[in-house]
């Protein structure tokens, strides 16, 4: 009896050594997880005269702190999101780009995060062009 009880406790830690191995670091949460972000957006105008130009704009926060020297991508709807632009917010996590649709188009920000940082991005602002 004592051979077959040696036997099953052996087989449970074989097992168990089993699932902690699948489970192991790949699978596990990070030690430290990404802070929040939130990426606010704002056009200058909502409608343009065809050859003008727009600007789009966002702030990038973390914990009601802008942060800088973070890239933020300007994506543009063309059927899906295509990134048009890059640059590195300001010192307060401010960012600008300047546009000049020819016809209506719909905008958004997208920061990619960081090892510190989540990913996030805005909301859409659509700038409409008239003749």
């Amino acid at each position: 009896m004592r051979t077959s009880l040696t036997r099953t406790l052996a087989g449970v830690v074989v097992a168990a050594a089993t699932v902690l191995a699948l489970a192991g670091p790949a699978n596990a949460a990070p030690a430290h997880p990404r802070v929040h972000t939130t990426l606010s957006i704002v056009e200058s105008r909502n409608v343009i005269k065809a050859g003008q130009k727009d600007v789009i704009s966002g702030r990038l926060v973390a914990d009601h702190y802008g942060l800088a020297h973070k890239f933020v991508y300007l994506d543009r709807w063309f059927g899906h999101w295509v990134p048009v632009r890059v640059g590195l917010t300001g010192p307060k996590g401010w960012i600008s780009f300047a546009v000049w649709p020819r016809v209506t188009a719909h905008y958004k920000l997208v920061y990619r995060g960081s090892q510190q940082f989540a990913p996030t991005h805005s909301g859409v602002v659509t700038v409409k062009v008239v003749a």
